[in-house]
């Protein structure tokens, strides 16, 4: 008796837990394959591949296929930094290096409720002309547009720099 009045005693003394905090709601579900569309309610999304052939002066920027949807964009990214062709030498300020870049981001537009089309977002970089630049010399070309294009239809754009960009949405 004299220990369980004792173990009483002991446990009233002692700390007792704060209770525990309430639980958490459930995330609420996200879904990627419904559009709304004005006032005619949800639509599933449109789908579709666009290739991308990008030049500049005849020669090859980047080509390739980005697909989109009416509720996703697309892009693609490419960044190189390297050491010069020639030494140059060491100088005070100098950086030794080529810096190329190439950017694009495809985002679908809705002209109307019958016609589609896709912004584009193009940015690329290349070395400047001359030879060992006192500051690593880069040249940049950047355009941002929206043009229309149908399932099978191809556009050419063209921007500074003899750059041209050519989108083909397949059907």
């Amino acid at each position: 008796m004299i220990i369980t009045t004792l173990i009483q005693t002991v446990s009233a003394m002692l700390p007792t837990a704060p209770p525990a905090p309430p639980a958490l709601p459930a995330p609420p579900i996200m879904t990627s394959n419904i559009v709304e569309r004005g006032f005619g309610g949800a639509t599933a999304a449109e789908r579709y591949v666009v290739d991308v052939d990008v030049r500049a002066d005849g020669a090859v920027v980047w080509t390739g296929s980005l697909r989109v949807a009416s509720n996703a964009a697309a892009s693609f990214r490419r960044d190189q930094t390297e050491a010069e062709e020639n030494d140059c030498g060491v100088r005070a300020g100098y950086r030794s290096g080529v810096q190329t870049g190439f950017s694009l981001q495809l985002r679908p537009t809705r002209v109307d409720e019958a016609d589609s089309g896709v912004a584009v977002m193009l940015r690329w970089t290349r070395p400047g002309t001359g030879q060992c630049p006192v500051q690593a010399s880069t040249r940049t070309v950047e355009m941002n547009d929206a043009v229309r294009l149908k399932a099978g239809e191809t556009v050419t754009m063209k921007g500074d720099g003899g750059l041209v960009v050519k989108l083909h949405r397949r059907p």
